[in-house]
C-alpha cells in the first residue's frame, strides 16, 4: 500500500472522474504525496504547513487522515492525522451549503487499500463524535435515503 497516493477532501457534483479533489470548481483537498493543499486549482497547490506536524514524512500505512469542516467559523476546512487536528487550518472562508452539493471525496492514484469512516465507527479526532459536529445540526435534518442509489466506480 502507498497511502501517500490518496487525496482526501471535498468536491461538488458533477465532478470529473479523471480529476483529483482540489483540482476543479469548489473542490478542496490535501494531497498526501507532497502534503500540499489544493482549492479549485491544478497548478501545484499551496504549502499546507503540515510537514512539521507529520514529522517530515508523508503519511504511511496505519495512519488515519481526517477531513473536517467547521461551520461556525465562516467555513473552515481542516485535516487531522491520527486523531490530532493539523495546524494551521487548510482553508478559511469556504461556505459549503445552500445551493452547493458538497460531498466528501477521496482521490486515488494507483493501487491502494484504505478504510473510510463516515460516522459508523468512532472518529479518532474525538470532537467529531460530539453532537455539535454532526452535519444535520448545521444544515437541517438529513432526509431519508436517496431515491436513486449510485454505484461507486470500481478501481482496479
Amino acid at each position: 500500500m502507498t497511502q501517500h497516493d490518496l487525496f482526501p477532501g471535498t468536491v461538488c457534483r458533477p465532478y470529473p472522474h479523471f480529476r483529483l479533489p482540489g483540482w476543479h470548481r469548489l473542490s478542496a483537498a490535501l494531497h498526501l504525496d507532497d502534503m500540499r493543499k489544493f482549492y479549485q486549482t491544478s497548478d501545484g497547490g499551496q504549502e499546507s504547513g503540515f510537514w512539521e506536524a507529520v514529522g517530515g514524512r508523508a503519511p504511511a500505512a496505519g495512519d488515519t487522515i481526517g477531513c473536517g469542516y467547521e461551520f461556525g467559523t465562516g467555513g473552515t476546512l481542516f485535516f487531522t492525522l491520527n486523531g490530532q487536528r493539523l495546524v494551521p487550518d487548510a482553508f478559511k472562508g469556504l461556505y459549503l451549503g445552500d445551493d452547493r452539493d458538497v460531498y466528501a471525496a477521496i482521490g486515488v492514484d494507483g493501487e491502494n487499500t484504505f478504510t473510510v469512516n463516515f460516522g459508523g465507527d468512532v472518529f479518532q479526532w474525538l470532537p467529531a463524535n460530539e453532537w455539535d459536529w454532526r452535519l444535520d445540526g448545521h444544515v437541517g435534518r438529513l432526509s431519508g435515503p436517496p431515491t436513486q442509489v449510485e454505484d461507486l466506480p470500481a478501481y482496479s
